[in-house]
């Protein structure tokens, strides 16, 4: 299946991109429709700035209204809907509420999994001895004003979306990380924030690979927001390749998503909101 060609864009000020008139939902719904008819088929979509909105207190995010009605309506119908996260995987579940024991939830970046039901995430036990470093890495971090971190165990995340001046702010943190360079750890940007993760250990690329291998999906649909998604789509246009119909969605919302994501999507969404609004049309399309 060939790369759609995404709605009117207008590149604003600050190089991220905006949709266009409005008919991105359909646009999306016929596509992701295409695919998900081809079974058997799933469902793998990140959490924050797609299911939920982008908030300044990351602990306070929830899924929009309509998320967990929509995703109930899909179950049954795909063979699996995973929700893949930078966040820890029990906090994910934590935030989808009902939904997320019913869900594959594979948190910090394809680190762990846990499964519909489970009590315990299954992790890498290569990473584990890692926590210690994460630990003190963060430790050594400059207590600046409007920083919050948010220590996933496995990885961890620094944002400054609070910081009165958050570029000023992002040079100093990079600096300081850059500085304190732990070669097990690799730096990572997204919204307002910047990853620390372990070297070598996958991403949500080989997450999604592995998804669709365990499941042996021929159909597939992806949507994501950020920067840290670009593996999952990069992996989902690989796929195509290998005779697998998947449709990779972005989602904007507000001035913040990165140029890269929008070049890399078949369609980009203006609002988590449109996103659901697609996931809900789509329950009625798939038999």
């Amino acid at each position: 299946m060939g790369t759609a060609k995404p709605g009117r864009r207008r590149r604003r000020t600050d190089g991220s991109l905006a949709t266009g008139d409005g008919s991105e939902t359909d646009h999306a719904l016929a596509l992701a429709a295409a695919a998900l008819a081809i079974s058997p088929a799933g469902l793998v979509t990140d959490l924050d700035g797609t299911l939920s909105g982008i908030v300044p207190v990351p602990s306070n995010a929830r899924p929009v209204p309509g998320a967990v009605e929509a995703l109930r309506a899909l179950e049954g119908r795909l063979a699996v809907i995973a929700v893949v996260t930078g966040r820890a995987a029990h906090d994910a579940r934590r935030i989808l509420g009902s939904a997320g024991e019913r869900l594959l939830v594979i948190g910090n970046h394809g680190l762990e999994w846990l499964e519909p039901g489970a009590v315990t995430a299954e992790v890498d036990d290569a990473v584990a001895p890692l926590r210690s470093a994460i630990t003190a890495l963060l430790a050594r971090v400059p207590a600046l004003p409007g920083v919050e971190i948010e220590d996933k165990g496995l990885s961890a995340t620094v944002h400054y979306r609070r910081a009165s001046d958050p570029e000023a702010t992002r040079d100093r943190l990079l600096q300081s990380l850059h500085e304190m360079r732990v070669p097990e750890l690799e730096v990572r940007e997204g919204r307002r924030s910047i990853e620390l993760r372990p070297v070598g250990h996958g991403n949500k690329g080989t997450a999604l690979r592995a998804i669709v291998d365990r499941f042996g999906l021929r159909g597939l649909m992806v949507a994501g927001d950020d920067v840290t998604d670009l593996d999952m789509f990069a992996v989902a246009r690989e796929l195509r390749s290998e005779g697998v119909t998947s449709t990779v969605l972005g989602v904007s919302g507000g001035r913040e998503v990165p140029a890269q994501v929008a070049a890399s999507v078949d369609v980009l969404l203006p609002d988590p909101d449109a996103f659901i609004r697609v996931l809900g049309r789509l329950a009625g399309t798939i038999r």
